[in-house]
């Protein structure tokens, strides 16, 4: 403790976040920035999934529509009814959150868990995905430019810092969000949801109920990323904010750094991000990189399961208590 009565951790995370946030004020590159950018919207899908995965057990493949719906909902309110899209995030959000409990109550009375409950979210994505691929209302397959201007009260910047500053600001959130769900009682019941649903509800967990929260919760950050998508790249389509890849993405970063902690999905998609960038600067043709990169991704991510299933957090936990197992050495033993 110290004079302000704050843990440590707490002033070791601010003093971070605020060195991270004068980055911009010292590197001018756009491309750095760019990257960064991209590396913490990243993080913040990653730690939103980790909610309902890492926490409560829910294996959702389905998670990319939210982001689709936060970024065609804004866009559309502001294109045709000239709605801000600082407040057609929200809107966005609130359709995300609607569908998301929809969904997860039906797979609740039904009994609809495990596998099953992931196949169902995979074909709700599908779905939208397709449903916005034929709608002409929405421009359908073509998509929909954005201009480039500088009008800061409709989420348009001509440089890339207000963007980095916003995006920090969305993971620190939903880093925050995470910290007090996981040490509130609602993280405890879903963390007995997620080792043994039976038993949680033997000893009166409302299942159900609490399920439909951080679905709900998960669905609404998620959804304000899809506005920051289509503010920041100007262009959204269907085979983009609805991709699966999205969907790849949270599960890598969160399985990468660790499932049910804090901070693993920080570092796994922090480690998947910087080594998918080093790979693009290799003198290989693009359609082979995205090949390579995929591949990539999935050799290491079956070792993880395999041999980390903790991820890199409870990796780097075992080498701190001196527990690994080191070429069929006897593992240490801690004093």
């Amino acid at each position: 403790m110290n004079r302000l009565n704050l843990p440590w951790n707490t002033i070791y995370f601010i003093l971070a976040v605020l060195v991270i946030a004068l980055v911009p004020l010292v590197v001018k590159s756009e491309y750095f920035l760019t990257v960064l950018i991209n590396v913490m919207f990243g993080i913040y899908l990653c730690v939103c999934w980790n909610l309902v995965f890492g926490y409560a057990g829910l294996f959702s493949i389905g998670h990319q529509a939210f982001l689709g719906i936060g970024a065609y909902t804004s866009t559309i309110l502001y294109l045709n009814f000239q709605i801000s899209p600082w407040i057609g995030m929200f809107a966005g959000a609130i359709l995300s959150t609607i569908l998301a409990v929809f969904i997860t109550f039906i797979c609740y009375r039904y009994r609809i868990r495990g596998f099953f409950f992931a196949i169902v979210t995979l074909a709700f994505g599908m779905l939208m995905q397709n449903l916005f691929m034929s709608w002409d209302y929405v421009h359908a397959a073509v998509g929909i430019w954005l201009v480039l201007r500088n009008a800061p009260w409709d989420f348009y910047f001509m440089d890339r810092t207000p963007y980095y500053w916003i995006m920090l600001t969305l993971v620190v959130l939903s880093l925050a969000v995470s910290y007090f769900i996981e040490r509130s009682r609602t993280g405890s019941y879903l963390i007995a949801i997620r080792e043994d649903e039976d038993a949680a509800e033997a000893v009166g967990v409302p299942s159900s109920r609490y399920k439909v929260i951080v679905m709900a919760v998960s669905a609404f950050m998620i959804s304000l990323a899809g506005t920051f998508y289509a503010q920041f790249y100007l262009y959204i389509q269907p085979d983009n904010v609805f991709s699966i890849h999205s969907a790849i993405t949270m599960q890598v970063g969160t399985m990468m750094g660790g499932a049910g902690t804090l901070f693993g999905p920080v570092i796994g998609w922090t480690f998947f991000a910087l080594f998918d960038e080093m790979l693009r600067w290799l003198p290989i043709g693009s359609l082979s990189m995205a090949a390579i990169t995929r591949i990539t991704y999935g050799v290491m991510l079956m070792l993880i399961i395999v041999f980390f299933p903790t991820g890199l957090i409870g990796l780097g936990e075992k080498f701190r208590m001196g527990r690994v197992v080191v070429l069929g050495s006897s593992p240490k033993t801690p004093p």
